[in-house]
């Protein structure tokens, strides 16, 4: 099983994140339950060819009962995305999870592989695959980093200063402040709005915070190392996964790119824990020009 850091004050992972937050799944909320599964017989491997040339499936469980899978027919996924049964595998204690397993912390256990069995008490329960984590369960949990990120960034800038009553210390275009202070004069006419950062998208908060020095410098003190703006975006420029999240886009569609996605998800937390960290910053700061 890998291990995530554990959670301290100083670092926080994803699942300790979710916990957190209170946005808690496990893996019997996404997984195919036991009923569903679809298998065959030992030695069907016409049967299981079949079923993966219609459905693409990752993995189809062997059994004589429905209940008990003593080996599997694995997958491979060609260049041109179909899949081909591969090869015919025992079954091991690796290849289960217990289904109580939170689902943030089983996202990380399929950086190696696609599928595992679940298990409640010592019966199998369940197959869950990489897709599942394209589910709503997952997205929520997406959507709750995303959105901590934004209140936090938003914080960040107003507590030094920017973007309070005005569009004062925040380094953007002319074009996007002037498209800004349109709308914070009709939110505060009709909504009652009273801070000018509020009005900011996710991007324009991401691109205010990377270039507001303060927070900078923060950040390469506590990382110990200078990040170039290209680096920075590497590791915390999250608009494109958010996007996909708030507009229902497919998250995973195949598992090479779930696999890119993982450190993503990792730098949602450490994102976080930088930003809770320099939140409780007592001295005052001053915000630049």
């Amino acid at each position: 099983m890998i291990r995530r850091p554990a959670l301290t004050s100083s670092n926080i992972d994803f699942a300790g994140l979710m916990q957190t937050l209170g946005e808690t799944f496990a893996a019997r909320d996404v997984m195919v339950p036991l009923s569903d599964i679809e298998f065959v017989a030992p030695g069907d491997e016409d049967g299981a060819r079949r079923i993966v040339a219609a459905k693409r499936y990752s993995v189809v469980p062997v059994s004589s009962d429905g209940k008990n899978f003593a080996s599997v027919f694995c997958t491979a996924r060609s260049a041109c995305g179909d899949r081909t049964v591969t090869t015919s595998e025992a079954t091991s204690i690796s290849d289960y999870i217990p289904d109580s397993t939170p689902l943030a912390e089983a996202f990380f256990l399929f950086e190696d592989r696609e599928w595992y069995l679940t298990l409640s008490g010592n019966r199998v329960s369940g197959l869950l695959t990489y897709w599942a984590f394209n589910r709503r369960e997952f997205r929520i949990q997406l959507y709750a980093g995303f959105s901590r990120i934004e209140e936090l960034s938003r914080d960040a800038l107003a507590k030094d200063d920017c973007g309070v009553s005005d569009e004062r210390g925040l380094n953007l275009t002319q074009k996007v402040l002037e498209r800004l202070r349109a709308q914070f004069d009709l939110t505060r006419r009709e909504m009652g709005g009273n801070r000018f950062v509020d009005e900011l998208q996710f991007h324009q908060v991401h691109d205010a915070l990377r270039k507001h020095a303060p927070w900078r410098e923060f950040l390469h003190q506590r990382l110990a190392k200078t990040l170039s703006n290209s680096e920075y975006d590497r590791l915390y420029d999250l608009t494109t996964m958010r996007d996909k999240v708030m507009h229902g886009r497919v998250l995973f569609p195949t598992y090479p790119i779930f696999k890119q996605f993982t450190e993503v998800i990792d730098n949602i937390a450490e994102f976080i824990g930088h930003l809770n960290a320099y939140s409780e910053i007592t001295v005052n700061r001053v915000a630049p020009g």
